[in-house]
């Protein structure tokens, strides 16, 4: 039981809080939290008017898919984000199995962390909102535009997020540190990439630096199989 002052004369005396009271100040401010929620999400919403599904489907033939740059753990905060703002948006999963007490546990996580594709009608307003949206770092791209990721290459992964895992593909064991390489598979496939750093291990990674209008962007775990040296 909280103590409110009772100011009497020059004396201040003390009087308990009812429970009552509290109970509703605890409501007021809950309620006040999911105003000001609620403010935030409706300008968010408004922001991301021009890049949501409802321009897509009046404009379907014009629609393209991009791939925003965000902050390292908050993909799937963004993901939410943009969905409940009704923009497109696909994040590349895989399965992977870590071992507690004895079991197998699988969960899913971003196949490239840092990264998600949208898709939206391309325009200065669009691209405006998803760029000022929270943990959104940037639109992979450079001076001359942003990278366009083909209809086929996204088709291909959604086909893939149904077993959560990535495709088997041979993979060149004399790749090393300080390589160049192609990318021939993925949402950055035709791009020249130097490798940064190989990680062996049941499916082998590297962490590349890809160069997208003069502008470089790094991948942290590109699968190397999706990798051809130079």
């Amino acid at each position: 039981m909280t103590m409110q002052p009772k100011i009497t004369g020059k004396k201040i005396k003390y009087r308990p809080m009812m429970e009552a009271e509290l109970s509703l100040i605890e409501r007021d401010r809950a309620y006040q939290r999911s105003t000001r929620a609620d403010r935030i999400a409706r300008i968010a919403a408004a922001k991301l008017r021009a890049a949501s599904k409802e321009l897509i489907e009046r404009k379907p033939k014009m629609a393209k898919w991009y791939c925003l740059r965000v902050e390292s753990g908050r993909e799937y905060a963004v993901e939410k984000f943009l969905q409940d703002a009704k923009v497109e948006v696909f994040m590349p999963v895989e399965t992977v199995v870590r071992v507690h007490k004895g079991k197998g546990i699988e969960s899913l996580r971003p196949l490239f962390p840092s990264y998600i594709l949208v898709r939206c009608v391309p325009s200065p307003e669009a691209f405006h909102g998803l760029r000022s949206s929270k943990y959104v770092v940037d639109i992979v791209g450079g001076s001359d535009g942003y990278h366009v990721i083909r209809n086929e290459d996204v088709e291909l992964f959604k086909s893939l997020s149904v077993s959560g895992d990535v495709p088997r593909i041979a993979t060149d064991k004399t790749m090393k540190d300080g390589d160049v390489a192609h990318i021939t598979f993925g949402p950055f496939a035709g791009f020249t990439c130097v490798v940064v750093a190989v990680k062996w291990c049941r499916q082998a990674r590297a962490k590349v630096v890809i160069d997208v209008m003069g502008k470089a962007f790094e991948i942290e775990s590109m699968p190397l199989a999706f990798l051809k040296k130079s």
